[in-house]
């Protein structure tokens, strides 16, 4: 099943970042899910498997002045618990990413994936992203 994340799932998406991002200082804060569901362009989406928080995606609609009032999408954080790869999670929860984005009438779907991640590359291509048509650039900014 694929719900909007409440506040009640803060330690179960804690625990799919630190393993989408083993060496960073994830800090998944309750109040922070609660203020993206009251949003109505902002989604953060988990899978559940008998009760249990398997996979996550989170997905923003930003306004795009090149197209009239139609947005665009932007994923990021797309995670499945390493020990339920392979059953369809990834794929159910990119399902409704789409559903959300034809829903939103956006123009595009925009996805970034860390340049080593070949598999999750892989999995993209098999779910229709191009990873040819562009290419991406970040720029951290210190937080200090």
């Amino acid at each position: 099943m694929i719900r909007g994340a409440t506040a009640e799932d803060r330690a179960a998406v804690q625990r799919l970042y630190e393993h989408l991002c083993p060496e960073e200082p994830v800090r998944v804060i309750a109040s922070r899910i609660e203020a993206i569901s009251e949003d109505p362009h902002h989604f953060l989406l988990v899978h559940e498997t008998d009760g249990s928080v398997d996979g996550s995606v989170f997905v923003n609609f930003c306004p795009d002045p090149m197209f009239g009032t139609l947005p665009y999408a932007v994923v990021e954080n797309l995670i499945v618990d390493p020990e339920r790869r392979g059953n369809g999670i990834g794929r159910r929860l990119l399902e409704e990413v789409d559903n959300l984005a034809r829903e939103h009438r956006a123009t595009k779907i925009m996805l970034l994936s860390h340049k080593n991640r070949q598999d999750a590359h892989q999995f993209f291509a098999k779910q229709g992203y191009d990873g040819d048509v562009s290419r991406a650039f970040k720029k951290y900014l210190d937080s200090n």
